[in-house]
């Protein structure tokens, strides 16, 4: 299930299979029930600034298969990189099928916690945000 729209649709529509669906841009609480049926969320996205989307599929417990570029390195805790930590997803090297499916068959095969990944989303929250940022002011006045 492919959910939202970008510049990439009608060129992804005309590969996919039948066995793909494209949803567009769903409400919030179809959102949340579409995570709740997922067992992971794939992200082959290049240098993306930040990735909220791999933040949002984490708080809802999902590990993350993506790239392994951009802003989505900070978020998300590869068992090859997680110096300890609890994996939360798995990051493939290269934009290609090969590299995709090598990813999702790892994925399958490593123990990732869904409350670690909630953890890890956690970490990306507003309400820790404005704490740290609100720190950061008093203590430089």
């Amino acid at each position: 299930k492919l959910v939202g729209k970008g510049g990439e649709e009608v060129r992804l529509r005309r590969i996919s299979g039948p066995t793909v669906e494209f949803l567009g841009e769903v409400a919030d609480n179809e959102l949340h029930k579409l995570y709740a049926q997922c067992r992971a969320l794939i992200f082959p996205a290049e240098d993306e600034d930040f990735g909220i989307v791999v933040v949002e599929a984490m708080s809802h417990g999902l590990p993350v298969i993506a790239h392994r570029s951009g802003g989505v390195i900070e978020a998300v805790i590869d068992p090859s990189t997680s110096s300890g930590q609890a994996a939360t997803g798995i990051l493939f090297d290269e934009l290609t099928v090969d590299s995709l499916i090598s990813a999702i068959q790892q994925c399958n095969n490593v123990a990732i916690n869904p409350t670690e990944c909630m953890k890890q989303a956690q970490k990306f929250s507003k309400s820790r945000f404005q704490s740290e940022i609100k720190e950061l002011v008093i203590s430089n006045q």
